[in-house]
């Protein structure tokens, strides 16, 4: 750490890390307790939750109380300590028709099999700032009627357009194995199971302005999303004994497929297709992530179509290392290039204070 060096460096590093805890609580508050920003920030913790690539809502609310709501310094924190956590095996997979919907949407089909199910939203309200919150004790709900069903399951509207043979295969689809990139490299090309997976681990802003920028027309690919559901979904395990599934406990979900018309295949023009799926709910991220899943399988020139550039661009732990680093002494450096710019000048000056050369030029020529 090059600011050790300074005078009292070590003494003062420690000063201002103590600032930074005591800015924790401004005035005459009391600490916000981790439950409380488990219960109430849902969604900022399954931002980091996504990002950090670990499902515990409550390692994730302690997370942002550490970094004080900045999602991306919360989910380097998950992703860190979730690197000294041993790996004692996989899950089952598991179909996400498995899940049970909280939420269902589907912008394709007004009747979609099972109906819409709206679940808590304010897409369809004005968003203006709500004075009332400074008393914020009522429950809105408490003289609702609702009758309670079992869930049920719901059939995907991508499976409608399938067994109408509207969809075309997906490259990758059917990989044995996912790959896991976690714990090995990726290398490009890389297969559909790394891509799907770094998306999800991916930086929501980022995968936000990259699939923005396709919507935009930096790409071709401007969706019409099949549906997007929040839920749970089962986690199951191998019975260790008698080797059958067994679900152990749920997660909650974000996941949208989105349809894009092909329409190159004269032939047989049908349906391409981009899938997101995301820790806890962000829909946002989900919807970025089926439009970049989407450009890169139709492939391009634009930036959000360069698999490469895209997977390099949208981790987050990455491009906040390169940018933070920034903030950290480059003193040598910067004297290095400040030694080469000077001498640049002075050798221009004596260039320019140089007389100028001159040619006789004859009245033949």
């Amino acid at each position: 750490m090059g600011y050790v060096a300074v005078t009292a460096g070590e003494e003062v590093i420690k000063r201002a890390e103590d600032l930074f805890e005591k800015r924790r609580v401004e005035g005459n508050d009391d600490p916000v307790e981790i439950d409380q920003v488990a219960n109430q920030f849902g969604r900022l913790t399954s931002q980091a939750m996504g990002e950090g690539g670990l499902y515990a809502p409550r390692l994730a609310a302690r997370a942002v109380k550490q970094a004080q709501g900045e999602t991306t310094e919360a989910a380097f924190l998950l992703r860190a300590y979730r690197s000294t956590l041993e790996r004692w095996d996989y899950t089952d997979p598991v179909n996400p028709s498995d899940m049970f919907a909280t939420r269902r949407v589907s912008p394709a089909y007004k009747d979609v099999p099972g109906g819409q199910i709206l679940g808590a939203t304010k897409d369809y309200t004005q968003r203006l700032l709500d004075f009332g919150l400074d008393d914020d004790t009522s429950d809105p709900t408490v003289d609702w009627d609702v009758d309670k069903e079992s869930p049920q399951r719901l059939q995907n509207v991508m499976d409608v357009l399938r067994e109408d043979g509207l969809v075309a295969d997906q490259p990758g689809v059917d990989e044995d194995e996912p790959f896991d990139s976690t714990r090995e490299p990726v290398l490009f090309p890389a297969p559909r199971s790394a891509v799907l997976q770094e998306l999800a681990r991916g930086e929501t802003g980022a995968i936000t302005a990259l699939g923005y920028s396709s919507l935009r027309g930096y790409g071709s690919v401007h969706p019409t999303l099949a549906e997007v559901r929040v839920g749970r979904l089962p986690v199951r395990i191998e019975h260790p004994y008698t080797g059958d599934p067994v679900e152990v406990t749920s997660t909650e979900v974000t996941e949208t497929e989105a349809v894009v018309p092909v329409y190159a295949k004269r032939d047989d023009p049908r349906f391409a297709f981009g899938y997101g799926l995301t820790f806890g709910r962000n829909e946002r991220k989900a919807i970025g992530m089926s439009i970049l899943d989407a450009s890169i399988a139709l492939g391009g020139e634009e930036p959000a179509e360069d698999e490469e550039f895209v997977l390099d661009v949208i981790d987050g732990i990455d491009s906040f290392g390169f940018i933070e680093h920034l903030k950290l002494p480059h003193y040598v450096t910067f004297q290095s290039t400040l030694d080469r710019i000077r001498a640049l000048r002075r050798r221009a000056g004596a260039t320019d204070n140089a007389e100028p050369a001159t040619a006789e030029v004859s009245d033949d020529d």
